[in-house]
């Protein structure tokens, strides 16, 4: 019973590294945009730049969140067939 409690123990910790690196995806600021004609004219190569930044940064983040997204849920599925395990025992020591 011992080593159950500390396997459950371990993958706990384990659990909480995991999620600690999960939320590494950070979403984009989107740059500030005048709304006075003179300064958009005045300003119009640098908006342009900003745009096109802040637009591939968003791209950036879409592909982070689903990379974030196949790896959690690869997480999920290998903590589900441990915890299976950790039934199996129990359901074991309980017979």
């Amino acid at each position: 019973m011992a080593l159950l409690k500390q396997t459950l123990a371990v993958m706990i910790v384990l659990s909480w590294s995991s999620a600690s690196i999960a939320g590494s995806c950070l979403p984009p600021v989107p740059p500030w945009m005048p709304t006075n004609a003179h300064d958009v004219q005045a300003y119009a190569d640098l908006l342009q730049r900003d745009a096109e930044t802040y637009f591939t940064d968003v791209e950036r983040y879409f592909r982070c969140l689903d990379q974030e997204r196949r790896e959690v849920f690869e997480q999920v599925r290998d903590f589900t067939e441990d915890y299976a395990r950790v039934l199996e025992l129990l359901d074991g020591v309980r017979k």
